[in-house]
């Protein structure tokens, strides 16, 4: 288990220009790196077992791994842009519409390994059972051991 101490210092790890963070979770490393994105623009990025997969963006995808539902973050976009459902629902009618496009205002769901903030990255983890800081930086975390039994000592 993660203590409060532990999560304080994994938030300032990952507020860092180079953090490094690693965790392990359901048989799987986490490891956590500040990414550029664009020119202009760096993000937390998340790795399982050293890898960011193309097919694991989409949950209906042949290679999805399960795992990255709890590990990356939920993103959620229409099928179709603004500007089309406002065009065809002008041409045809909001009720024509429906019945052409059953599917206009459907929402797809991926799933996005970039982190814009550390505060929402560990908001999420938090809540994660089973999951075992292994790095902070580049000082490995060990476990502390549970106290001896003063009867068998």
């Amino acid at each position: 288990m993660i203590t409060k101490e532990q999560w304080a210092e994994v938030e300032e790890e990952l507020k860092g220009l180079f953090p490094t963070v690693k965790f392990s979770y359901q048989g799987h490393e986490v490891s956590i790196s500040r990414r550029r994105v664009s020119e202009t623009r760096v993000e937390l990025q998340v790795y399982i077992d050293g890898y960011i997969r193309g097919v694991w963006y989409m949950p209906d995808s042949e290679g999805f791994l399960p795992v990255v539902r709890q590990l990356w973050r939920t993103r959620t976009r229409t099928k179709y842009s603004a500007k089309f459902i406002k065009d065809t629902e002008k041409v045809f009618g909001k009720r024509a519409a429906k019945k052409h496009f059953p599917d206009l205002h459907d929402k797809r769901e991926y799933f996005d390994p970039g982190f814009t903030s550390a505060l929402s990255l560990v908001r999420q983890y938090r809540k994660l059972d089973g999951l075992e800081l292994t790095q902070i930086g580049h000082s490995k975390v060990t476990q502390e051991p549970a106290e001896a039994d003063p009867v068998c000592s």
